[in-house]
């Protein structure tokens, strides 16, 4: 069960995403490559315009890259669908009990940062659609240094420019996103907000 006390505790997943029973802080988890789970969280509003976050300057990964709405470590003990709710808070300080999160996937990604920055984890990806005014969001800026609202075509555009300020590890995403918002899912998506 979870608990405060388990906040920076990462449960380690073997190769299928098993709990393996090893519990790691983020630090340890990223310096050995261990596998852990994380949520990506794409927030639009009721235009399907995408919200974006900007990484702060200080961040140990991709720093001053933008960023998808949100995206967070799950700590141990928790689902990923608790975390989400968590992360809306700490980052956006939005009421997540107002929001409906719509799962998509789960999918694998491995990249080698750096010698001590190894990121080998499986994201949980959801989406929701949320009466939105970016003035309203009162980001933690200990995690966000700036929040923007961005047209989907333009995250695309930003997405296959290996040059953009888009931080590069959304090319895989953004298939399989693109792939659930334009099947007929995307009507039931967003009528199901209202």
């Amino acid at each position: 069960m979870y608990s405060s006390n388990n906040k920076d505790l990462i449960d380690v997943l073997d190769e299928n995403g098993v709990r393996t029973g090893e519990i790691l802080s983020r630090k340890e988890i990223h310096t050995l490559g261990k596998i852990h789970r994380a949520v990506h969280l794409y927030l639009f509003d009721s235009k399907n315009n995408l919200l974006l976050q900007r990484r702060p300057l200080n961040a140990d990964h991709y720093p001053g890259a933008l960023s998808i709405s949100l995206t967070g470590h799950i700590n141990a003990g928790e689902s990923s669908s608790i975390a989400l709710y968590r992360e809306v808070k700490e980052e956006l300080n939005l009421d997540a009990s107002r929001m409906r999160f719509h799962f998509l996937f789960s999918y694998r990604q491995d990249k080698i940062l750096n010698s001590s920055y190894i990121d080998r984890q499986f994201n949980d990806v959801y989406a929701c659609w949320y009466s939105l005014n970016i003035k309203e969001v009162q980001f933690n800026t200990n995690e966000v240094s700036e929040m923007k609202i961005v047209p989907f075509s333009k995250f695309k555009e930003m997405v296959l420019d290996e040059k953009s300020e888009l931080a590069p590890v959304y090319l895989k995403e953004f298939h399989e996103i693109s792939y659930f918002l334009n099947s007929n899912s995307l009507e039931f998506f967003v009528n199901s907000e209202t």
